[in-house]
């Protein structure tokens, strides 16, 4: 019996379908994901566009998250996603789910365009088996589905409902030297699984392996300069962390692949190619793990569980309020005295210079020294609680470490790796 024989009922392009026309008869699209789409397509005139994350099962597209273009370019008639979320994306998203294709708006009509079949063919040539939304949001919610091969476009039903409990997705965790997840269909027979397993772990394998660390030690335990036959080598694979909050679907963890030395300072300039962070003045973006704060020096080797991401308003922003006023006042009584050395000069009169002076002593000089005083109080009072409490349990202990060593660190960081893994 022929390989075929055993190939999996999903993500895959049946033999006798090449000969009926199009791949996909049919799109699933759920409630919240199309309300999310319309949502974002009603705060802005421009065009939107999302990478549609899920699998194909008998000639039906079944799509369970929208992550958003990083737009590379954005009008109100055209949009262009940039590549490294899409390479991140593919890297990232679980065996058993694809990028199968994307959604974007349309002003007022969901024909596609001149634009679109270009796009529509170009993908189609790639990979025969994709599937396209088309929305718009006014004057009145419509959507229209379409895949294509590299000749032609079919228009495809777009039904949007809930799952069945039955097409909700099973999440299985391997284990093997390094670890892994798999979503797959529900009910999946064991060939199929054989066959996904055998098709995927290559590519998973590489997304762990691929540049990892590797340490070189003598019988010794001295560190070897050279590899010798008494060298031992010890490879350690890129640690997945799984992060939650990156697309719609809350329930899909996607995984960023890191070095178990890195910490939670480098994860956190990943996360912002995944997402469009609106990082507002005087908040930080911050990790926690079972509900707890980690610092931005936490080491990934220390992270055990998946992890959740928000924004929090940072202590230091009264601190440096206060710092900003001293200057903002500062230069303000310079520019002052300037002008008013300019007039004293051409006047000559020692009597309008303790005149003029003795105003700015009295209201703006105490002004000016109070916001300065406020400012190195502050800075005290942070550094005696940073001596009382030395478990660093909040995000404010956080910043009353020194710095200088994570920053080093970020310096000697390579560039972003954009191949097997994220």
């Amino acid at each position: 019996m022929r390989n075929d024989d055993y190939s999996p009922e999903w993500n895959r392009i049946n033999a006798s379908e090449t000969k009926s026309g199009p791949f996909v008869k049919e799109i699933i699209l759920p409630p919240s994901l199309y309300s999310y789409a319309l949502e974002r397509g009603g705060e802005t005139y421009k065009e939107v566009g999302f990478y549609l994350v899920g699998f194909f099962k008998k000639g039906i597209c079944y799509i369970y998250d929208l992550i958003e273009f990083d737009y590379s370019e954005q009008s109100g008639g055209f949009i262009e996603s940039g590549m490294k979320r899409y390479l991140r994306l593919r890297a990232g998203i679980p065996v058993g789910l694809r990028i199968v294709g994307h959604m974007h708006k349309h002003p007022g009509f969901t024909q596609y365009s001149a634009t679109d079949k270009r796009n529509f063919l170009r993908y189609g040539n790639a990979n025969p088996l994709n599937a396209f939304l088309i929305y718009m949001v006014d004057p009145y919610p419509q959507i229209s589905g379409y895949t294509a091969t590299s000749e032609k476009i079919f228009p495809v039903s777009v039904i949007i409902r809930e799952l069945t409990s039955d097409e909700e997705l099973l999440e299985k965790e391997l284990k093997i030297a390094f670890s892994t997840k798999v979503l797959l269909p529900k009910k999946t027979n064991l060939s199929d699984f054989n066959l996904l397993f055998s098709e995927n772990i290559g590519s998973e394998t590489l997304k762990v392996l691929s540049r990892p660390t590797i340490q070189f030690n003598e019988m010794d335990g001295e560190t070897a300069s050279i590899i010798t036959e008494k060298t031992r080598i010890r490879v350690i694979p890129r640690k997945a962390v799984e992060i939650e909050g990156i697309g719609k679907n809350k329930k899909l963890r996607y995984r960023i692949f890191m070095e178990e030395t890195e910490i939670i300072a480098d994860l956190e300039k990943i996360l912002t190619q995944l997402v469009d962070i609106q990082k507002q003045k005087g908040y930080d973006l911050v990790f926690y793990e079972n509900g707890q704060k980690l610092s931005k020096n936490t080491k990934i080797k220390e992270i055990r569980l998946p992890l959740t991401w928000d924004l929090e308003k940072s202590p230091l922003l009264p601190i440096f309020s206060n710092f900003y006023q001293f200057w903002r006042n500062f230069f303000k009584i310079i520019s002052q005295k300037l002008v008013q050395s300019e007039e004293i000069a051409s006047e000559s009169s020692e009597s309008q210079i303790s005149k003029l002076e003795k105003p700015y002593q009295d209201s703006e000089l105490k002004k000016l020294f109070v916001n300065f005083s406020k400012f190195w109080k502050d800075i005290f009072k942070l550094s005696e609680k940073r001596k009382s409490e030395p478990e660093m349990e909040t995000i404010q202990e956080f910043y009353e470490l020194d710095h200088s060593e994570t920053k080093k660190k970020q310096r000697e960081s390579r560039g972003d790796t954009l191949d097997y893994y994220i």
